[in-house]
């Protein structure tokens, strides 16, 4: 009698038939990195009856084992006799164009370009663990995360099926050396050098040194969270029509939700614009909702807004002369060049000159460098209006970063004055703000070869000018 099986296959079997995720005559394409996890997922997906394959692979353009990755696969899905499809994409350049982190990039791309293979009948298959869940729920404690936080990596999320994410990463290699599968091993994997890597290969270990047993207590805590969610989005959805006033939610009604299910809703209408969610961005819209009146820009043109007793987004056209953010590519911009920013302004940059004592409008009277050193810029600038939650360490300062609302109550900005205030930012931050001249990140120094100087002028009229964007 043929031995049962145990282990990855068993256990991704009752995965896929408990979520319903995969069914004879679907269309799947599955994301293969070559790895271990991808590997076995490939395999397991071959093993099922009914199933239409499409092995898809992403070059990064990180490391130089790329392209020899991207053969294996290719190999892998031609012995298998499935089709295959790959990209080439440069992570870190699209990182910094999006001023975001190298490992948001490549799952941001992955997903798109995966998305565009299975078409809206296609389902995609991801090869994510209960380990790379267990790491993700780490990950976002270290962030504050709250229950939608803890629940880790969803097992279905739209078309998007993880037939292993109850498995460990042990469960998977030794998956694939009863089964005989080779695979890559990405050498990053196995060093500190990102946020996961760090948790994988620091964290982990010593929490399964207190429990032996952390993958299952960590599988009980994320179901239990999982419920927990559910229960929150059930309350959420109830509230939202009961709270709904044409478009907009009643505010005192809002205020008087549990936190839980507030802040939900709240989240919800960032995701329904496609705002991005952040910790601090929910506490300036519960801030204004609080207070009762004013509002929060929440993206390009978007606000939340709050006033007449109602609380919600609003969409802000832009009128003639009035100033919106903009991404300037200061390597690809024959300087000098102006922008307008409306109310009577304008932002000329120049090239530096090297020589002291440069002349610039001044909001308070200290004496401000606005000159730039063009080789401490990270990425594409963005122009744009002072946010609440700025900071910035304005190099005429010895040390320290200071909030730019202090920082504009100090200077005895008028408070009208400072909804105008034009800031820079480049990936990791502000660069320069109007009237406090450069960051000390990015301020020009002794030794400094290449650089720019930020100066506002006044103009007779707040039109467009003659600005290039």
């Amino acid at each position: 009698m043929a031995e049962r099986e145990t282990g990855l296959y068993p256990k991704a079997l009752e995965t896929i038939q408990r979520h319903g995720m995969l069914r004879p005559g679907d269309r799947v394409v599955a994301g293969v990195s070559g790895g271990a996890d991808s590997v076995a997922l490939l395999d397991l997906l071959c093993r099922l009856e009914g199933l239409t394959l499409t092995v898809c692979h992403l070059n990064h353009g990180l490391r130089p084992e790329a392209g020899e990755e991207e053969a294996f696969v290719r190999r892998l899905a031609e012995d298998r006799g499935l089709a295959f499809l790959s990209w080439r994409e440069d992570a870190a350049a699209w990182a910094r164009d999006h001023r975001c982190t190298v490992e948001e990039a490549g799952r941001e791309l992955r997903y798109r370009l995966f998305g565009e293979a299975a078409g809206e009948t296609g389902k995609i298959a991801t090869a994510h663990t209960l380990s790379d869940s267990m790491e993700t729920v780490v990950l976002n404690l270290a962030r504050g995360t709250g229950i939608k936080g803890l629940r880790g990596i969803p097992a279905v999320r739209g078309n998007i099926v993880r037939p292993l994410i109850a498995c460990t990463r042990r469960e998977v290699e030794d998956y694939c050396r009863r089964r005989g599968l080779s695979f890559v091993t990405d050498p990053t994997n196995l060093t500190s050098q990102y946020s996961r890597g760090r948790v994988r290969n620091q964290i982990i270990p010593q929490l399964e040194e207190l429990n032996p047993g952390l993958p299952a207590a960590m599988a009980r805590l994320m179901a239990r969270m999982e419920d927990q969610f559910a229960l929150t989005r059930e309350l959420a959805e109830a509230a939202r029509k009961e709270l709904d006033r044409d478009g907009w939610l009643d505010r005192e009604g809002l205020l008087a939700l549990p936190p839980p299910v507030r802040e939900e809703l709240l989240l919800d209408l960032l995701m329904a614009e496609g705002q991005k969610q952040s910790a601090r961005l929910l506490e300036e819209m519960l801030e204004v909702l609080r207070r009762g009146s004013g509002k929060v820009q929440v993206g390009t043109g978007v606000a939340f807004t709050v006033g007449k007793g109602l609380a919600g987004l609003v969409t802000c056209r832009p009128r003639p002369g009035e100033f919106f953010p903009r991404e300037i590519d200061l390597s690809a911009l024959a300087l000098p060049v102006s922008f307008p920013l409306g109310a009577g302004k304008e932002l000329v940059i120049r090239p530096v000159s090297g020589k002291k004592g440069e002349k610039t409008e001044k909001i308070n009277k200290s004496a401000l460098n606005n000159r730039l050193d063009c080789g401490r810029i990270i990425g594409t600038v963005r122009l744009r209006a002072k946010a609440p939650g700025d900071r910035m360490a304005p190099a005429w300062r010895r040390a320290g970063s200071h909030p730019l609302k202090k920082l504009c109550q100090e200077a005895g900005v008028p408070p009208e004055q400072r909804q105008v205030l034009a800031v820079a930012e480049d990936s990791r931050g502000i660069i320069w703000a109007e009237g406090f001249g450069a960051d000390r990140r990015c301020a020009w120094r002794e030794g400094s070869t290449a650089g720019c100087v930020f100066e506002i002028r006044r103009t007779e009229e707040s039109g467009n000018g003659n600005g290039e964007s």
